[in-house]
């Protein structure tokens, strides 16, 4: 009954606008404004899908040397057989579901909309640029107070694509080949702090970007939306990564000045490689890993290092080939694990910002089973995805209300 009850309101609803728009709208619009050698050419009727349900509209066709136009649909933002707000619920449903056949089955199911999922996917590769050139060139919306610490994070992670797209393209198969193209990961924001003073992240500050573009053109677009988010005036800029030379670049290049920190986690994980080649033994490691950990933690990473040393010549000749190349990766990020002091100043020492965007944002849209993208196709639906995750697809369609 209540869904019988709700298709009756609906249909209703269809035909006041239906009504509306032919009646009302149509005439108040009255002839535009010619072009030269253009003339009425004839009345067509068109069926349209609203929100409220399809609805026929009977408007003007004029014909001239460029062409022909239908100044109703202009005026109205209609595009192929769809009104701005269904579109709006098309490319959210397409770009946060599993898949476009999951977006056309939620939105029958929720909106009452059957649009199968070729359209639905038609319409975010459709729109997909212009949101991306908007978020790019958006205004500066004014702050209420310079950020006191202003996060920046980035991070890699790889899409399965089409073979198409995986041409001269290195990976990790044994035969050198890839399955997937990495694509970059950002993602900015401030902080406060909670009752027991610790760091948390404001709510709704958090900005997302993603981008299959050289790291150069990716650490600009990471400055300019920094810059947007108060970078000019932040009291602090903190950068965190997981340690991999392009992060690093990126930061010193686009970010000079900022503290750069490496995720602990990570540095966890390369200190566990020491471990393991000091001690074989499970129960052992464990806890010469604990001990390492701690120490790691409260600014003892020199100690540490000299531990590793003296402990060198039980090794023999190839593990301590291996054991070169660890300490390396310590000794060169040094001044970016004084984890106690970062901790005492307030600072994040843990990249879970950017981590949890590999998984939310892109992951679970595009690295499903199955999936096999074109790089277009998944830059397409990730626009949408970082527009939503960045709680700005209201304020694009406010500020294009016919887009």
């Amino acid at each position: 009954m209540e869904q019988a009850l709700r298709e009756a309101a609906m249909a209703d609803a269809a035909r006041l606008l239906e009504k509306f728009l032919n009646q009302e709208v149509a005439p108040m619009l009255g002839e535009p404004p010619l072009q030269p050698g253009e003339r009425l050419h004839s009345h067509p009727q068109r069926v349209v899908a609203t929100v409220l349900g399809p609805v026929r509209i009977i408007r003007a066709y004029y014909r001239g040397f460029q062409g022909g136009r239908f100044p109703l649909d202009e005026a109205l933002g209609l595009r192929g057989r769809y009104t701005p707000a269904v579109r709006q619920l098309m490319c959210w449903a397409g770009a946060m579901d599993g898949s476009f056949d999951l977006a056309s089955e939620t939105l029958r199911r929720f909106a009452g909309l059957n649009i199968p999922g070729r359209q639905i996917q038609r319409m975010v590769n459709a729109t997909a640029p212009t949101v991306a050139g908007w978020m790019q060139t958006r205004p500066v919306v004014p702050r209420a107070r310079p950020p006191t610490i202003l996060n920046i994070q980035a991070d890699m992670t790889g899409i399965p694509m089409r073979p198409e797209e995986l041409e001269g393209i290195k990976g990790k198969q044994p035969d050198g080949t890839a399955k997937t193209r990495q694509i970059k990961v950002g993602c900015i924001f401030t902080q406060v702090r909670d009752a027991n003073g610790q760091p948390q992240r404001e709510p709704s500050s958090s900005i997302y970007l993603t981008g299959f573009c050289e790291v150069t053109d990716f650490g600009l677009r990471l400055r300019e939306e920094a810059r947007r988010q108060g970078l000019a005036s932040a009291g602090t800029v903190v950068f965190l990564g997981d340690g991999a030379e392009w992060i690093w670049n990126l930061a010193s290049d686009c970010f000079r000045g900022a503290v750069q920190i490496v995720d602990f986690y990570h540095a966890c994980e390369h200190l566990h490689r020491l471990c393991t080649l000091y001690e074989p033994d499970e129960q052992r490691c464990a806890s010469l890993f604990k001990k390492w950990r701690g120490r790691l933690r409260n600014n003892g990473l020199a100690r540490l290092l000299g531990e590793v040393e003296a402990r060198a010549h039980v090794l023999d000749k190839a593990t301590r080939e291996q054991l070169v190349t660890e300490t390396a990766y310590f000794r060169k990020n040094a001044a970016r694990m004084a984890y106690r002091t970062f901790r005492r100043r307030g600072y994040f020492i843990g990249s879970g910002a950017v981590e949890g965007a590999c998984r939310h944002v892109v992951a679970q849209r595009t690295k499903l089973s199955g999936m096999r993208w074109f790089c277009c196709g998944a830059e397409n639906v990730l626009t949408f995805r970082t527009l939503i995750k960045s709680n700005l697809f209201d304020d694009y369609y406010r500020l294009n209300a016919a887009a």
